[in-house]
């Protein structure tokens, strides 16, 4: 009976395992796609991009937009903006625009990536038992870092990336960013709600 028991744990652990490996290879997997785009965007000739103001390709937009175009191929809308800037010379690189999207768009991918493959591995720590341990606590703690993390990163890479390179550039902050950064502050909230459950665990034990 009690191998028995011990062969059904030892298979949960095993599904527990190739459950996480499968959803860490997807992840993976996103992120070097990201960072494909990336490479591409680097590797790109500058006249591949051009700007079109077009009409909208949602029939229920009824309105024109600004639309990223490379070798002929749509991309996506753009902020208009955002792409306009020049340099000392007074020249536009939209090229270089699309590199620091592209590198804005791997670090978030790269943090959230991050993110989730902890908040997996704590999934999988406390099926066994209790998630009252100090090593979720301090899980937690770093997925709180890395959202605050995610709500600063990002935006900063563009930033550093075209005040290398234009004249004029500025941080723009959004609700999306302030959002991010009190969900920060939520999951460090929630990192405390651990530790006292460690230490209620830890007396648990300890009488028993």
């Amino acid at each position: 009976m009690k191998k028995e028991t011990l062969s059904k744990e030892a298979k949960r652990r095993i599904r527990r395992m190739q459950f996480t490996a499968i959803i860490s290879l997807a992840i993976v997997m996103v992120l070097i796609f990201r960072a494909k785009d990336f490479v591409t965007a680097v590797l790109s000739k500058d006249d591949s991009y051009e700007i079109r103001y077009e009409e909208d390709t949602d029939p229920a937009g009824n309105r024109k937009v600004y639309s990223l175009y490379k070798n002929n191929e749509r991309m996506w809308d753009i902020d208009y903006n955002r792409y306009a800037v020049t340099d000392e010379n007074g020249n536009q690189d939209i090229r270089y625009c699309v590199l620091m999207d592209e590198a804005k768009n791997l670090s978030y991918a790269i943090l959230l990536g991050a993110m989730l493959i902890i908040a997996i591995v704590v999934a999988v720590a406390s099926a066994d038992g209790t998630p009252f341990t100090k090593k979720n606590a301090r899980r937690i703690r770093w997925i709180g870092a890395l959202q605050f993390g995610l709500s600063i990163i990002p935006g900063l890479v563009w930033f550093l990336m075209s005040f290398f390179r234009f004249e004029h550039t500025s941080i723009r902050l959004t609700m999306t960013s302030f959002y991010m950064f009190a969900i920060g502050v939520a999951i460090m909230i929630l990192a405390q709600v651990f530790d006292h459950g460690v230490r209620l665990q830890e007396d648990v034990d300890s009488i028993a």
